[in-house]
């Protein structure tokens, strides 16, 4: 999968014409997604605009991760020291710092499973940071946002991984995760969104 800050290996000839596709696919998303993100959680504006912002990094950081396989630990570190500074500052706000240390577990516990896919093969580092200032964001929201977060990362990034084995590249073809996690991202943090 992907690395953090190792050299980025050579793109798979096989499938050089399919990425300028998958990347503009990636950053129209990530556009409609800050969008859509941002007009969600509207009803709290500096909420809103924080997580618009961590959406279109999280972009940023897919289309990355897509190219050069690695997820940068120059922009993954100040994102999750920004995520741990903000949920701290939200507890601290609305005087409930318990929130913000669930918050802070669900990324340490997030991070700590994909350690172990790290550990077992298939994981990068730089999937295994990552995971932190996600979590950490969507379990300020509770359990539901990261479970979906979780869900649609695996189903996603399992349908990829399907679809390389049966065109023939299998395990010949590294599929960066950053991709998956950051749509699962965009999943989760729209099923937080208050309601109408």
């Amino acid at each position: 999968m992907t690395g953090d800050d190792a050299k980025p290996e050579p793109a798979d000839e096989d499938s050089g014409s399919e990425i300028p596709l998958v990347r503009a696919t990636i950053i129209g998303m990530s556009v409609g997604a800050v969008v859509v993100v941002g007009r969600a959680h509207w009803p709290n504006p500096l909420v809103a605009i924080g997580l618009a912002a961590m959406t279109a990094v999280c972009g940023w950081l897919a289309v990355i991760d897509l190219d050069e396989h690695r997820l940068p630990n120059r922009i993954v570190g100040p994102l999750a020291l920004a995520v741990t500074v903000a949920v701290v500052a939200g507890g601290l706000w609305t005087a409930d710092p318990a929130r913000s240390g669930r918050s802070l577990l669900f990324g340490l516990a997030a991070a700590a499973f994909l350690l172990i896919g790290n550990l077992i093969g298939g994981l990068g580092m730089g999937d295994v940071k990552y995971a932190f200032p996600l979590a950490a964001t969507l379990g300020w929201f509770g359990s539901e946002p990261v479970l979906a977060w979780a869900f649609v990362t695996a189903v996603v990034g399992g349908l990829a991984g399907f679809a390389a084995i049966v065109s023939g590249q299998g395990r010949r073809y590294r599929i960066p995760y950053g991709p998956f996690m950051t749509i699962g991202f965009f999943a989760g943090i729209l099923s937080a969104a208050p309601g109408p």
